[in-house]
Formats: structure tokens, sequence, C-alpha cells
């Protein structure tokens, strides 16, 4: 994964997050909705991680 470019991570990135935003202010309710913003924003912290590991060089 370290060959991926920081571009691909900061617009995937960005992408969870405006997905988990759209998802908040949708109709979705109950357990679709938790589990929805569950795994949107485990992705996003796994983008931002990856990004601040290429970006101190490990």
């Amino acid at each position: 994964m370290s060959n991926v470019s920081t571009v691909w991570l900061i617009i995937a990135a960005g992408i969870c997050v405006i997905a988990f935003a759209l998802v908040m202010n949708s109709s979705l309710a109950g357990i679709t909705q938790i589990v929805v913003l569950t795994v949107l924003g485990v992705a996003a912290l796994v983008f931002f991680a990856l990004m601040v590991m290429k970006a101190t060089g490990r």
C-alpha cells in the first residue's frame, strides 16, 4: 500500500468524509445507519492514517 499516490489517498478519504456527511443527513435510521457510518468512519480513519504514514516515511 506504500506505492499508492498521496493524491489518491486524499481523494479516497475525502469521498469517505463526504459520504459520511450525506448518510448523517439522509433518512436512514437504526442499525443500517449505524453500520454504514461505522464502515465509512473506519475507512476515513484508515486513509488518514495511511497519509500520515506516507508523510512520515514509514
